[in-house]
C-alpha cells in the first residue's frame, strides 16, 4: 500500500478494506472488479490507486487486515494468558468463531479461499500473515497445557499445535463452504445426518482429547 493510504484516518482505511474484502469474498479474487470495490467505498477508482499501486497490493493489505482482525477477535482473547484448560480454549474459541462468521462472514471466506490452488500466488504472504495469529498462540497453549499435565507429554508440541490448528481451520471451512460442511458431517454424523455448528464443536473437542490425552 502506498503512503497516502496511512495517512487516511483509522475509519476511512477499514471502509475501504473491509469494501474490498467483501467484493473478495463475493467474486473471489481472480473475478473481483475495481470499480465494484471502489462503488461500495464510495470512492473513485482514480482514488484507489493514489492507495494502491494495484489490484495485488490491495488484496494483499485486505489478507492482513483480515489476519489482524482473527488475531484480535480471537487468539489474543481466547489463546492468550488463558486460566482455562486447553479444551475449555479451544471449545471458546470455537464458539466465539461461529460469532465471528455472523458478524465477519466475507473474512472467513477470504481466509478459507486461500486454500485453493488458483491463490498460489498469496500462499506464501498468506501463511506468514497468518501463522503469527495461529500457530504461535497454540504453540503457547499447547506448552501450558502439558506442564499442567493436561495433554500426554510423549506428543510433540508442534504435532499437537498442529492438530488442534487442522481442526480449527476445518471448522472454519464449514462456516462458509458446504462441501466442507457436508464432508465434516459424512465423518462424524450416523446416517450422514447434518449437525449444528455446536454438534461439531463438541466432535472436535473428543476427538482432540482422543488425540491428545489417551
Amino acid at each position: 500500500m502506498l503512503i497516502t493510504f496511512e495517512r487516511l484516518s483509522a475509519e476511512k482505511k477499514n471502509a475501504i478494506l473491509s469494501a474490498a474484502a467483501g467484493v473478495f469474498a463475493e467474486e473471489g479474487y481472480h473475478y473481483a472488479r475495481v470499480s465494484k470495490i471502489c462503488e461500495k467505498a464510495s470512492i473513485s477508482n482514480g482514488a484507489l490507486y493514489k492507495y494502491f499501486s494495484s489490484k495485488e497490493t490491495l488484496f494483499n493489505a485486505v489478507i492482513d487486515y483480515t489476519a489482524n482482525l482473527v488475531n484480535k477477535r480471537l487468539y489474543e482473547k481466547n489463546f492468550n494468558d488463558n486460566d482455562g484448560s486447553l479444551f475449555q480454549a479451544i471449545r471458546k474459541l470455537l464458539q466465539e468463531m461461529v460469532v465471528f462468521n455472523n458478524e465477519n462472514r466475507v473474512f472467513i471466506s477470504i481466509y478459507s479461499d486461500l486454500g485453493s490452488s488458483s491463490m498460489n500466488r498469496f500462499a506464501q504472504t498468506a501463511s506468514v500473515t497468518f501463522r503469527a495469529a495461529t500457530s504461535l498462540y497454540t504453540l503457547r497453549m499447547v506448552e501450558k497445557a502439558k506442564a499442567r499435565g493436561e495433554i500426554k507429554e510423549s506428543i510433540k508440541n508442534e504435532v499437537a499445535a498442529c492438530a488442534i490448528d487442522n481442526y480449527v481451520t476445518l471448522f472454519s471451512l464449514t462456516l462458509v463452504c458446504e462441501y466442507h460442511r457436508s464432508r465434516f458431517d459424512s465423518f462424524f454424523s450416523a446416517g450422514n445426518k447434518g449437525l449444528s455448528d455446536e454438534e461439531r464443536i463438541k466432535r472436535i473437542i473428543s476427538s482432540l482429547k482422543e488425540f491428545l490425552c489417551e
